[in-house]
């Protein structure tokens, strides 16, 4: 996925990702002032501030922050039809990944017993293979 001045790969990080993600959850009704031939808007945030966002700038804290898109800037690419479809779950891929839970867990112990992570990012990590 290309737009603004971003290299394609820094959609894949996973901080990215969750942003992506973050920003399917802000409602259209909040994009508001969209001009699509500037590629720009205003989009109101949960406390109902507004932020001026291009598809290289958005006025809140995250991008400055970080520097990089924020959620804000996902949903105006997405808005403008920009941003392609998030991977579908496929049964058979999950059905194999449930089954190698419990060797991964295995595999994240032996990093614990060896010293490589802390007892609770252990827990975390194998709380997270753990839940649905």
């Amino acid at each position: 996925m290309t737009f603004g001045n971003w290299d394609a790969s820094i959609h894949s990080k996973t901080d990215q990702i969750k942003r992506i993600n973050t920003s399917k959850q802000i409602k259209s009704k909040n994009v508001v002032d969209l001009d699509a031939q500037c590629q720009t808007a205003r989009i109101s945030g949960s406390s109902g501030e507004l932020y001026e966002v291009t598809l290289d700038h958005c006025t809140c804290f995250d991008f400055d922050a970080k520097r990089g898109p924020c959620k804000h800037i996902y949903k105006l690419a997405d808005e403008m039809g920009l941003l392609p479809p998030q991977p579908t779950l496929n049964a058979e891929k999950a059905e194999t990944f449930k089954q190698s839970i419990p060797a991964e867990i295995e595999r994240f112990k032996q990093e614990y017993l060896a010293g490589a992570i802390s007892a609770d990012k252990f827990i975390k990590i194998a709380n997270a293979l753990n839940s649905k």
